[in-house]
């Protein structure tokens, strides 16, 4: 077994009980952790399959088939599976078989003749004190060609007090003719709350879509739903579940159809009554799930004419239009919304819980196909292959437990009763699992036998019903057995592949290397990089990290001091680009690529967090940082702080500056005289001044607007992070002086917002505030960036620490006080600001609000004026430019109409005054 998943794995049988790490979680999880999850899921296997009865050959060897099902138990109006299973050989009879004590409990013949359509269907109730049922139901033909079907009951009493020497009865047999169709299956269904209310049915489902419903006794078909003629759907499936059960997974989402049940049903009655009968449909177009209601008809006048089906929903299956030449086998849980499709020796799990089907997992391939399954839980799986048997966890997509299908462990099985035909090469076929017992029992050849699961997958039912956990899938990963035939032919294309990528960087040729990627990655060559989309199923891991791996190398600087570098070796920064929207420039996936170079120093070496961005950075002097950081990916903390990091190493800070001049201008100690002092001190001056020069041509070449830019995108970025991480990374990679620095930047960016000044201190300097008057474009921040302002300064703040204010800038006191005081004023300032421009929107939200009203009491004639720019300023007193009391227009004076005599009334007259006189007046007193 090869593993290439995830983690690590706790066995029982490992004598190891320590918790696995968190970083198995991830792939990129170290390669020591994964080899000890390697070893530990070796050892996780399950027990060779051992036969517990052997069965009679059909005597038809053609076509002559063995069929199985579990035996359910019918216990107050509740049903359950026991722990055994019937079997029905053609020509031969039907079997009952116990699982647990491995015994044959009821056997029935049947005529040579006699073929069974679908498998038996076995109930096991009480019918008394002290007595128990058992009620066998068949199928049969007679001849494999026959297209009469007939359906015959064997019941046997069991259990039940007989007196000394009392021979058992024999089972008593009925018979009942059934429709010349094909019989999908038989199955009993009980309906009602309570043991008194309850009664049972007996359901005949056909091929086509009708359905049969009889009494247990086969004394009366109640009522019968016959199928479309004309229709061409053939039902693979048919499932009888109530109602309750389908609220919880598979009606969890549609509101409409259960409450469409709800209506139908009586008042006295519950939602446990309700049975829906679920249909898997194959047709033309696809394959369907049909949800029907099931009204059980009696033998009262009344309820039988109720009784019948009615359509509730319709919905199509997910990859419907696949192989419908093919039979599909299902297997539907209702009460979890689960459904298993094997189709084509592929193994699909789907999720019927939402409004939509969705697929959940899949499993099997062409070359490496599922023969049969059974489902163990809502969320685990047992599937069967040609060589070996897998346990699938359907939530995560892991392999709990795996076994070998060998043909020595064919012919090995523990309590074989006989031995197979030398040569066959038979599948085994899985009947049903008994989590319980802990086995999955299945047929081979003609031999029941069953598998032993491990402890770890004999789970509790409150484990089973939540499904596993994270910590149950580690190092379990589905695509880490690769049984079967191998693919030898993709193994060449892979080694042609990388010779190309090889001989392009070998060459310089970053087109061809770029193309190469791009097909790897799922993507055109040349196409848009905001159209880039790079799904996961199409992109190649191997090629991508073998791509990754001669993107990065690392470099010993220093060999004395141990010094090592992450450096970038291609010069492409769509090679990056491409990367990262693949989401393959992570640290820990640099870590794994690193792995595949031959040098010693980049397998030795291991990038911390933050090492990518760095090299990123010095690409391109930032310039590739910002496309990088402008793109919609996540980008981890660490890596977004070194770029703020290495962009204030960038700029020389005023600390840096003095300390460097000091440095330099400091006399040395000399024994020439003045002379010697003299020019020293010129030296000094020229090394001052070419370091001068230096700087402001790198400051030229690099571009102050890009990394202005990529500053802000690195505060909107940070701005994104908890503030507690945001404070605690600062102080591991940033030293207090490059904190100093990034607060001085966001005071200058506080600044330029205008946040500190006044509005009545403006004046005429409108470029103060950018975009103050509606024309000029706003190159400053907005106004939502003084919460991002206040956010990173105090995360800076606390970045520093008490500490760090307290003892760090102890040798510069003043500096640190004048530093504290100047901060205090601008942030007071700023909170000031803030106060103000709300008041100013509030008073111009007021002259907004009495502009609108005034436009309502102007006519015709002043609007068209307005329109047409007409209107010319008028000198206004200081009394009249005052907004009226309420900030309200008054009403328009409405000339009123006369009346019929041509006279206005007196009412009419009076209101035409009242609006001519203004609400408020002013008069100024004058002493």
């Amino acid at each position: 077994m090869v593993n290439n998943g995830l983690g690590s794995n706790r066995s029982p049988r490992c004598g190891q009980d320590s918790a696995p790490s968190l970083l198995g979680i991830f792939w990129t999880a170290s390669e020591a952790l994964r080899d000890i999850a390697e070893e530990r899921f070796r050892r996780e296997k399950m027990e060779a399959p051992f036969a517990i009865a052997s069965l009679p050959k059909p005597l038809d060897a053609e076509n002559g088939k063995v069929r199985a099902a579990p035996v359910v138990g019918i216990r107050e109006s509740r049903k359950r599976k026991r722990h055994e299973v019937a079997v029905g050989v053609d020509g031969e009879g039907v079997n009952v078989y116990n699982i647990q004590s491995q015994s044959q409990i009821a056997s029935y013949a049947l005529p040579p003749q006699t073929y069974l359509c679908c498998p038996p269907c076995s109930i096991y109730s009480k019918v008394g004190k002290g007595s128990s049922q058992r009620q066998t139901y068949l199928v049969a033909r007679d001849g494999p060609q026959d297209r009469k079907r007939r359906l015959i009951c064997m019941t046997e009493e069991v259990h039940m007090s007989r007196q000394v020497g009392e021979q058992p009865l024999a089972p008593k047999k009925q018979e009942q003719n059934l429709q010349t169709k094909d019989v999908l299956g038989v199955d009993v269904v009980t309906a009602g709350s309570d043991s008194k209310s309850s009664f049972e049915r007996l359901m005949i489902f056909y091929r086509d879509g009708s359905v049969d419903c009889m009494t247990t006794d086969l004394a009366e078909t109640l009522w019968q739903h016959n199928a479309d003629g004309e229709a061409t759907e053939v039902v693979e499936n048919a499932t009888v579940a109530d109602l309750q059960s389908a609220k919880k997974g598979l009606l969890a989402s549609r509101e409409d159809v259960t409450a469409l049940v709800d209506i139908t049903l009586p008042n006295n009655s519950n939602s446990s009554d309700q049975l829906l009968l679920c249909q898997l449909l194959r047709t033309d177009q696809g394959r369907a799930l049909r949800v029907s209601s099931l009204r059980l008809g009696s033998r009262d006048i009344v309820q039988s004419q109720a009784a019948g089906m009615q359509l509730l929903m319709e919905v199509d299956l997910p990859d419907s239009e696949r192989k419908l030449d093919q039979q599909a086998h299902y297997d539907l849980n209702v009460s979890s919304g689960k459904l298993y499709q094997l189709l084509g020796g592929r193994l699909s799990a789907f999720d019927l819980s939402g409004t939509m089907p969705r697929t959940s997992a899949t499993f099997g391939r062409s070359k490496d196909p599922v023969v049969s399954f059974a489902r163990m839980s809502a969320s685990t799986v047992l599937a069967v292959f040609m060589s070996r048997i897998e346990v699938f966890e359907t939530k995560y997509g892991s392999v709990q437990a795996s076994l070998p299908l060998d043909t020595g462990t064919r012919s090995r099985h523990a309590g074989q009763k006989r031995k197979l035909d030398d040569g066959a090469e038979l599948p085994w076929f899985a009947v049903s699992s008994f989590s319980e017992l802990g086995v999955v029992a299945g047929l081979v050849g003609s031999e029941l036998s069953v598998v032993q699961l491990s402890e770890q997958l004999r789970a509790s039912k409150r484990v089973r019903a939540s499904g596993a956990l994270l910590v149950d899938v580690l190092g379990k990963g589905a695509l880490a057995s690769t049984h079967g035939n191998i693919d030898y032919n993709l193994d060449a294309k892979n080694e042609e592949w990388r010779a190309k990528v090889d001989s392009a960087i070998k060459e310089g040729n970053m087109s061809t290397l770029e193309s190469l990627l791009a097909q790897s990655l799922g993507v055109q060559p040349g196409e848009h990089e905001e159209r880039m989309r790079f799904p996961a199923a199409s992109i190649d891991r191997r090629k991508a990290m073998f791509v990754l791996s001669k993107c990065f190398r690392m470099t010993r600087e220093d060999e004395q001091a141990g010094e090592v570098r992450l450096v970038t070796t291609i010069n492409s920064a769509t090679i990056y680009k491409m990367l990262a929207k693949a989401g393959y420039l992570s640290a820990s996936s640099v870590r794994q690529a690193l792995k595949l170079r031959n040098d010693s120093a980049s397998s030795a070496d291991k990038p911390q967090s933050g090492d990518v961005m760095a090299a990123l950075c010095i690409f391109d002097n930032f310039q590739l940082a910002h496309s990088l950081l402008d793109m919609p990916i996540h980008w981890e903390l660490p890596q977004v702080v070194q770029v703020l990091r290495l962009m204030i190493r960038s700029f020389e800070t005023p600390a840096q500056a003095k300390g460097s001049m000091n440095s330099l201008l400091a006399p040395k100690s000399t024994t020439n005289g003045d002379g010697a002092v003299e020019e020293t001190e010129v030296e000094s001056e020229l090394i001052a001044a070419e370091r001068e020069l230096q700087s402001a041509v790198m400051a030229v070449s690099t571009g102050l607007e890009i990394r202005s830019e990529t500053m802000r995108l690195v505060i909107r970025r940070l701005h994104a992070y908890p503030h507690r991480d945001i404070s605690l990374c600062m102080r591991n990679m940033m030293r207090p002086e490059e904190l100093l620095f990034f607060m001085k930047i966001l005071r200058i960016e506080l600044l330029e917002g205008g946040w500190p000044n006044r509005y009545i201190d403006l004046g005429d300097k409108q470029e103060d505030v950018a975009g103050l008057d509606g024309t000029d474009d706003a190159t400053g921040p907005s106004n939502q960036a003084i919460g991002t302002i206040s956010d990173m300064m105090n995360c800076a703040v606390d970045a520093v620490g008490t500490s760090g204010w307290l003892i760090g800038q102890s040798s510069d006191v003043y500096g640190t006080a004048e530093l504290i005081d100047a901060l205090k004023s601008e942030v007071s300032a700023a909170l000031e600001g803030l106060y103000e421009a709300d008041t100013v929107a509030t008073f111009l939200r007021s002259m907004a609000g009495y502009e609108r009203s005034l436009e309502k009491t102007w006519h015709g004639v002043e609007k068209r004026k307005r329109a047409k720019g007409e209107w010319v300023a008028e000198e206004l007193e200081p009394e009249e430019a005052l907004l009226p009391m309420g900030c309200k227009a008054e009403p328009a004076v409405v000339k009123s109409r006369a009346t019929k005599e041509g006279k206005r009334s007196k009412r009419m007259f009076e209101e035409e005054r009242r609006r001519r006189v203004g609400l408020y007046s002013i008069d100024r007193i004058r002493v």
